[in-house]
Order: C-alpha cells, then structure tokens, then sequence
C-alpha cells in the first residue's frame, strides 16, 4: 500500500479537527448558560444568544443556544377523547402539569387513580377545549367527533322511560306471552319507533320481541321479513300463531324466484331471494322491515347489503335481529347501524378510522381493526340496541360449561407429507399473507380426515354411556364419517346439512324433540347453526372447528336456550399437532376484540374453560398448554382472515 501524500495528510487531519469541534459544542450544550459563562475557558454566551466555544484549532464554534434549546424539547404531548358512558368522556393523555391544572378547572372533572385517567361531562367539551387552546402546540387534544357530540349533547336520554311507554295495543294475549325483559324490548323498540337493533343471547325470544314490535306499528303494514332460507317456514308458523288476525292468504312466503304476490299484508322471503326479487320489492314499499340474523348484512359492499339498505330507506320501522351482530370485528356493525338510523350517522371513512383503526394503504381503506371500543359499545346500548344475556335475565336457566377435549394422539391418522409441508409453510416467515393462509385452509382440510377415527371412538363411547347430544361437523368427510359410525353401532340419529330441506328440518327436530329413540344429531356448523331448537340433549360435541367465533357460539345454543332445564355442557374435540393449534388462538383472538365492543359474552380463554386429556381422564390442564407460546401474538390482518369458508354437503341416508 503507498504512503499518504501531504495533501491527504492535510485533509485528514481537517477533519479530525472538524469532528473535535462538533464534540465540543455538544459538550457545551449540555451544560445551563450559567454554567457557559462561568467557564470561560470552555464557552461563553453572547446577548444575542449565541455559545461560543473554543475549538482544538483555537477558532471560535458559534452556535444559535436558543434555536438548539429549542430542538432539544420533547415533542408535543398529544392526546384523544372517548365516549366512556352516556354521560362523560376521557381523556386519553399522558402527564403533563399545566394540562392537569387546566383539568382541575372544570366543574366536572373526576379522576381515576387505577387508570390515571381524567373524565369529564359531556356538556363541559367545549368548555374543556378553549381551555387547552393556550397550550397549543405544546399540547395537541383531539376533539370528539361532531356525530358524537350530536348523539350525546341533543337527544334525550328516554332509557328510563323505556318501562313507561304504553304496548298495550299489543293486545292482552301478547302481553301475557312476554317474559318481563321481552316487554322491555318492545317497548325499547317502540322509544325508538321502530328501529333499532334487538341483540339479545341467542335463545332468548328475539323472535317473539320483533312480533310485539310489529303488532304496535301494524297500522304500517304491508311487512316484509328478510331470513336466511331455513328459517322461512317458521316465521309463518310464529305470525299465523302471534297474529291471528293476519289472514292466511295474506302471507306469502317466496321459495322460487319466478314467484309473485298480490296485495300482501306480510311477505317472507331468504336474503338470497331479496337480492333477486330487488326490483318487485323496492315498488312495493314495504311500511315495516324485519331483518333476522342481520348479521348476514355485515359487508356493505356484497349485493344482498346494498338491497337491504335501498328497502330499509324506504321503510318506517326497521328491526334487525342478531345475537351475534358482529362475528368477527366491528366494521360489520356499520351497515346495520345505517340500515336503522337511514344514513343519518357518520360515513363509512368516520366510522371506520375512529372504530376499526383505519388506516389508509395503496390497496384503499383498511378496516380491519377495533379502537375506542367503550365508544362504541356506549353508542350502541344508548341510541340503537337493546342486548341482554341469559345470565342477566333469565336466572334460571343453567350455564354453559365448555371443555376443550384433546384426543388420544394414537387415534389420529398419521400425518401425510402434505401436512409436514403445510406446517411448515405456516412456519415460514419469508412467505406473504396470502400464502400461509391458503396453507392453513388446505391444513385444515386435511386435519378433519386426520381426526376422523379419534372423534369416531369419542363418539361410540358417548353412545355406549347412553347420552343423548349433538354433535357439530363442517366437511363432508367428517360428517359422513360419524354418520357411518351411528349407523354401524345401530343408533337412531337425525341428520341436518346444507342439503335439508325447510319441511325436513322441522320434521327432524321434532323427531329428535319429542322421541328418545333419536339419540344423536349430526349437524353442519354452517346449515344448522341457526333456526333450530333440540333442548332434548344437553351435550353439543364440536368435531371440528370453524373460523368465526360468532358461528360456534350459535351453534352451542341450538341446546342451551329457553326450554332447557339442565346445565349444558359444550365440547370441543381438538387434536394437537394439527391445524387446530392454529384455529383455536384465532378464534380466542377474535372473541376478545368482540368482548371489548360488548359483543359477546364469550370467552374461550377463561376459567371455565378446561381441557379433558382423554388418555388421562379427569386431569384438567390450562388451555394453553397444548397450543403454540406466540398464540396471543396475531395482528389485525389476522381478523381478515378466511371469515367464510364455503361449505359442501351431501345428503346422506339416515336411519328412520
């Protein structure tokens, strides 16, 4: 290598006088000006503010100390403002001094010492807001939004007078059919005049309450009912039974799509045939709309959503039924909140980024997400829904008890090299979103062949003890596979999937109701997780699971609803080492985003929750002990993630 040339030499040694010069000057702006001046040696300041300090090459550094002080503050402390109750709202801010004596100014201030926090009432907004204003920029508050201000500042809180408004119009027979919590709900639709959302536990008389609601505004008649197709025939048995003076040629239930109806006083069709029917029904103008399992609503952007809105405009009542109004996240709940208030609520951009995180990307909006939650829920139990739980108003009933069974690993099929290899693509970070998640929807595929034979032998030994139960399955395979067990072991069974008819249903389950013969119900997650009632048994077995927590939910209470008189105990068959370790931390993720809304009151993680080891029984374990350590770690795309599976089935022969 040669020797440095003098000039590098010079340059060199330039810079090493520049580098001791910079060090110098940030020496000295950590040192107080009192300190600069006293130092003489080191620095000084100047009037005009500037620190002069002497460099290695003897030449002065001059530097602006008021413009460096300047930039060496923190940045401004910002903060944001949530609805915590009809009344107040918090503030979400970190400590900062003189914002907390502006806090203690206002009349209504409260603090909270477990979340150091600070609320105020609603009414003081304003007020709290010009008082800030001096801390600008310092302190950046971010107001409530003026929907918000709107809801809360100017219409009158009518939930005390919910008891006092008069349904005796309802007629004497109605009223002695509801439970109290079932007149309530009448009359809290009636405070609403007609719209609003009634979100009760499933089992609990949405049905009947939608009914008292519709006699009190039967002045507005013709009515239309929105259902999902199984469930058709038995809206007409409840309206011929409910209202008896509705005569039968007046109700028209739609079946086919080539069928008409003339001068109807109650029309009963499927959301897939509203879609179709879209033009017969927008000319007829229906005066009261029911939407039962409006949950079906939750994308605004699917044709049977924009239907439903275009009829709900149109209409003086509007009544959504759903007990799980928001299977996977929040930004369901929009198009069901615009079908009752007719667009007078905030736009889909509002709603969006201040409930469901939205963030804009170069793909659009994305809504994935869930924030200010006690908002949110706030908003919906005061201005549209009426939600209560079996254990709120129906002491009687028993609780749920659910299990987590894990089957003996030596009854699982062996695993195929097809699943070695999605497993570990699951695993693998390099690969994009969209690649894992068609890997585990092939996994899960696999994985209900693979635990075939273990739920197979679960199931014989629950007949072999005598229990009456249902049991729940989502391929085809599985199905079949249980079905052929039954038969095989000369057990009576009712089968219900996407193949039974409206008729057969109905004749099935009462079959199963009313004949102890009928010991098992083979049922489909997705085709008979509605609209049915076998209370008869008090065991629901879940051979497989689904990807939205909102579908199991309601599937275990085909069982525990009004009319059981036992406790019900719910079971989950998972298999470890299968695609269940992945589906099962989806789902408890999930549900716990629908708890902070108010949207469910299940939790799959607490304490109730317990695993059966079936090689060793009795031993209870924590639930998390056969799943994967980072299952709490899913982020918000996650809740994207494969919500419909479409499912399959066919009939097959059962025993009669």
């Amino acid at each position: 290598m040669s020797s440095l040339t003098d000039e590098q030499r010079k340059m060199i040694e330039a810079n090493r006088k520049a580098a001791q010069a910079k060090l110098a000057a940030k020496l000295a702006l950590k040192s107080t000006p009192q300190q600069s001046i006293s130092n003489n040696n080191q620095c000084t300041l100047s009037k005009a503010g500037l620190v002069v300090s002497p460099s290695p090459n003897g030449k002065s550094v001059r530097i602006n100390y008021n413009h460096s002080l300047q930039n060496s503050k923190s940045k401004p402390v910002c903060g944001t403002c949530e609805m915590t109750s009809k009344e107040r709202f918090t503030v979400h801010v970190t400590y900062h001094k003189q914002l907390i004596d502006t806090f203690k100014t206002i009349s209504s201030k409260n603090y909270d010492p477990k979340t150091s926090e600070w609320s105020f009432l609603i009414k003081d907004h304003d007020q709290l807001m010009i008082s800030i204003k001096p801390l600008e920029p310092n302190v950046k508050i971010e107001k409530l939004p003026r929907f918000i201000l709107k809801l809360f500042k100017t219409k009158e809180d009518i939930e005390t007078h919910w008891s006092k408004v008069d349904i005796s119009s309802i007629g004497d027979d109605m009223m002695d059919s509801l439970y109290p919590f079932q007149k309530l709900g009448v009359q809290f639709g009636v405070s609403k005049k007609g719209r609003c959302l009634i979100a009760d536990d499933m089992g609990l008389g949405k049905t009947l309450q939608a009914i008292g609601i519709v006699k009190y505004y039967s002045d507005n008649f013709p009515l239309l009912i929105v259902c999902p197709s199984s469930m058709r025939y038995t809206w007409e048995e409840e309206i011929r039974l409910k209202m008896p003076n509705v005569p039968i040629t007046g109700i028209y239930v739609l079946s086919k799509s080539n069928e008409q109806f003339i001068d109807p006083v109650v029309v009963i069709t499927s959301y897939d045939l509203m879609s179709r029917k879209k033009d017969m029904l927008l000319k007829f103008k229906f005066g009261i709309i029911v939407f039962d399992e409006s949950h079906s609503l939750k994308s605004e952007k699917s044709a049977r959503t924009r239907v439903a809105l275009s009829l709900a405009m149109q209409s003086k009542q509007c009544i959504l039924l759903s007990g799980t109004p928001a299977l996977s996240r929040p930004i369901e709940l929009y198009s069901q909140i615009k079908a009752i208030t007719r667009n007078n609520f905030m736009t889909p951009v509002e709603y969006g980024v201040r409930y469901c995180n939205g963030r804009e990307t170069i793909y659009g909006w994305d809504f994935s997400g869930a924030t200010n939650m006690k908002e949110l829920k706030t908003i919906l139990e005061t201005q549209f829904m009426i939600r209560r739980l079996k254990s709120e108003v129906l002491k009687q009933l028993p609780q749920k008890i659910r299990n987590v069974v894990v089957l003996k690993p030596e009854n699982i099929k062996a695993r195929s090299q097809n699943m070695d290899d999605l497993e570990t693509m699951m695993n693998n970070k390099s690969l994009n979103k969209m690649e894992v998640r068609g890997a585990l929807l092939k996994y899960f595929n696999h994985t209900g062949e693979a635990k075939l034979p273990a739920i197979c032998d679960y199931i014989l030994n629950l007949v072999k003890d005598g229990k009456k139960f249902l049991v729940f399955a989502h391929h085809q395979k599985v199905i079949n596979g249980i079905c052929d067990v039954l038969e095989n072991n000369e057990t009576y069974y009712i089968r219900i999937d996407g193949k039974t008819s409206s008729e057969e249903r109905k004749c099935v389950c009462d079959q199963f109701q009313s004949e102890d013969m009928y010991r098992v119900a083979v049922l489909s997650i997705c085709a008979a997780n509605s609209g049915i009632t076998l209370t008869a048994a008090n065991l629901v077995i879940f051979a497989e699971l689904y990807w939205n927590p909102g579908i199991l939910t309601q599937a275990e209470d085909r069982a525990h609803r009004i009319g059981q008189a036992e406790t019900v105990t719910i079971q989950y068959l998972l298999a470890k080492g299968t695609a269940d370790d992945h589906i099962w931390p989806l789902i408890q993720f999930k549900l716990s985003v629908l708890n902070k809304a108010g949207l469910s009151k299940d939790n799959f993680k607490d304490d109730s929750t317990t695993v059966i080891n079936c090689s060793t029984k009795s031993k209870q374990m924590n639930i998390l002990d056969f799943l994967n350590d980072n299952n709490d770690e899913l982020d918000e795309d996650d809740l994207k993630f494969l919500d419909e599976v479409e499912e399959s089935q066919c009939k097959r022969p059962r025993k009669c």
